[in-house]
């Protein structure tokens, strides 16, 4: 597959994610005991033993509600065997634990493996898109 295609099934799978269903995105993760996760929730998980638990937990703090992720690319490459993306992730979601619409920005960096014909998130770092501050 190429890694276009791979990343039209990636904002399949993260539209899926933020509407409360991580069922598309773990298909999409290496096992790898190298793959890392710094999540827009904040910590840090890296392997797969903690990762297999942590996105399903991320995915279940959004409630269904129909929210599409638009995508701005800011940047992105792949070789042979390896690819990043650098991006802005935009959507209005439902939280489980809060009553309302929230935007939820995020800026994204990725990195992917590709592992057999396949493939796969071996890292992201997503967080809050906030202002820019001034220079000191």
């Amino acid at each position: 597959m190429s890694f276009e295609a791979f990343l039209r099934r990636f904002e399949d799978a993260n539209t899926a994610f933020v509407n409360g269903d991580v069922s598309l995105w773990m298909p999409l993760v290496s096992h790898s005991e190298q793959t890392s996760i710094f999540g827009g929730f904040g910590g840090q998980e890296v392997g797969w033993s903690q990762i297999s638990e942590r996105y399903p937990w991320a995915s279940a703090q959004f409630a269904p509600s129909g929210a599409k992720v638009e995508f701005e690319y800011l940047d992105k490459h792949a070789g042979a065997d390896t690819a990043y993306t650098v991006a802005i992730e935009r959507c209005t979601v439902r939280y489980v634990d809060r009553p309302g619409e929230h935007e939820h920005v995020l800026r994204t960096t990725m990195i992917f493996r590709r592992e057999g014909e396949d493939w796969l998130i071996v890292h992201r770092h997503g967080d809050p898109l906030g202002p820019t501050a001034p220079p000191a």
